[in-house]
């Protein structure tokens, strides 16, 4: 029957590994944790369910660029009846995007906007068939001292108690699970096909200082054809930005200070290969439909293998053979502790919350939504486990920079894989051989770069 739905929906003659046993537990009422590597079409785990069903389907989404593009996506593909609210648009677009949510399969919203008050009372009249969590590994990463409305997500469920509750992601580390199930109260069961992606070669190198890496840098574009550069502040991407312009290469920058309009026009000039280099934090990634992009460099390591794996694997969604780079200079420690750990909430900063004490805004504000369902003592344990997954998620990338063994096996064993023998799999098993996919030089005359960033914007 669903290979008949399957051909009837979608046109396709048979699934990709994983997808058939996360579409069966959604019919079967089963709530499940999906976990399959990018690019292995994740959303027709809920899409074929919403069309088998014919209920309504919640599409809990923790990005703009990622709701943008499945919604480009689906209206591509011929579905109209789609809604979705984020922050990028107009008051009159929300406003018309509201109308439309009772009568919409499928519906797209975060969960900042669902719990808000004034906005549940748009879908609690829904027969919702569906809640889909995507890109579940946001619920663990950044369900508490960054966006601790993902830690209310149960809320939510609560209230649609017929609904299968289907979350997906492309990386889980092995504590997702129990965190899911405790923020949504019920037990999951756990489909997952491996998490490796085997056409993506992976090599570190480490320098003595930023000049060295710049040097590197500035030889190695030449030959990586479309490339995202990832840094960990904004100060550094215009640095690199820069840089990578003054060499004569169109490139552009992407990080959460820029406008939607700035985000999506440097967005889609990538993707329509106008501009073959991006610099960005860790604010682009999710949602970008390109399926060539052949490098991966992080000019700083990433905080874990989670976001590591998360990051890299925007890489060769073709199946074509593509490349991940770290790099790594000893005064790079320093800054990635610092953006773990320079705002983090302590046991006293919990304490004096409810004591009445005013603290910093940023702070307070997490402190009040937790403790709008934890305790006191519940919200300090909360804390407590996530500092530390922190540090355990940092000192394994740490010792990444000076392996001597596979790459590949060390990072995976973080997520409990192991992985066989591949061809091309990191520079520690074998002599790998960088890309050369040459980037043309489009610079036709010497331009300040932010005259070229006006020119891109305006």
């Amino acid at each position: 029957m669903l290979n008949k739905a399957l051909k009837q929906w979608f046109g396709f003659d048979a699934f990709k590994e994983g997808q058939q046993a996360i579409i069966q537990n959604v019919l079967d009422h089963k709530n499940t944790l999906g976990i399959l590597p990018t690019g292995s079409g994740k959303s027709l785990c809920y899409q074929l369910p919403t069309y088998i069903k014919q209920q309504p389907t919640l599409i809990i989404s923790p990005l703009i660029s990622l709701m943008d593009d499945q919604v480009m996506q689906m209206r591509k593909n011929g579905e109209r009846s789609v809604s979705y609210i984020h922050s990028g648009m107009s008051f009159e677009e929300k406003q018309k995007n509201l109308k439309r949510l009772k009568h919409s399969k499928f519906i797209f919203l975060s969960p900042e906007f669902i719990l808000h008050q004034d906005n549940i009372k748009w879908i609690t009249s829904i027969n919702l068939g569906m809640i889909v969590l995507d890109e579940a590994h946001c619920i663990t990463e950044w369900g508490y001292d960054f966006r601790p409305h993902y830690a209310l997500i149960g809320e939510i469920t609560k209230r649609f108690k017929k609904a299968t509750v289907l979350a997906l992601t492309a990386t889980a580390p092995l504590h997702l699970k129990e965190d899911i199930e405790s923020i949504v109260q019920s037990e999951f069961d756990v489909v997952k096909t491996k998490m490796s992606r085997d056409n993506i070669m992976l090599s570190h190198i480490n320098f003595d200082n930023d000049a060295q890496k710049n040097e590197w840098l500035k030889a190695a574009i030449q030959t990586t054809g479309p490339t995202i550069i990832y840094v960990s502040s904004k100060k550094k991407c215009r640095e690199l930005a820069q840089m990578i312009y003054d060499e004569g290469y169109l490139t552009g920058i992407y990080h959460g200070d820029l406008s939607y309009q700035e985000r999506q026009t440097v967005q889609q000039q990538f993707i329509q290969n106008k501009i073959p280099i991006i610099v960005a934090t860790s604010a682009f990634g999710m949602g970008i439909n390109k399926p060539d992009i052949r490098t991966i460099i992080h000019y700083h390591l990433p905080v874990s293998p989670s976001s590591y794996i998360q990051e890299i694997g925007r890489a060769g969604r073709d199946g074509q053979l593509s490349q991940a780079i770290s790099l790594y200079q000893p005064d790079d420690y320093f800054l990635l502790e610092t953006i773990l750990f320079a705002d983090v909430i302590t046991d006293d900063d919990v304490a004096a919350m409810f004591a009445g004490v005013e603290l910093p805004p940023e702070k307070q504000q997490i402190i009040k939504i937790l403790a709008s369902r934890y305790n006191q003592e519940e919200i300090q344990a909360i804390f407590k486990v996530s500092a530390n997954r922190k540090q355990e998620g940092l000192l394994k990338m740490m010792g990444y920079k000076n392996l001597k063994t596979c790459r590949r096996n060390y990072l995976m064993s973080y997520f409990g894989e192991s992985v066989s023998e591949i061809e091309h799999c990191c520079d520690n098993d074998q002599t790998v051989e960088s890309i050369h996919v040459p980037n043309k030089k489009k610079v036709a005359r010497k331009m300040d770069y932010l005259e070229k960033l006006n020119q891109i914007f305006i």
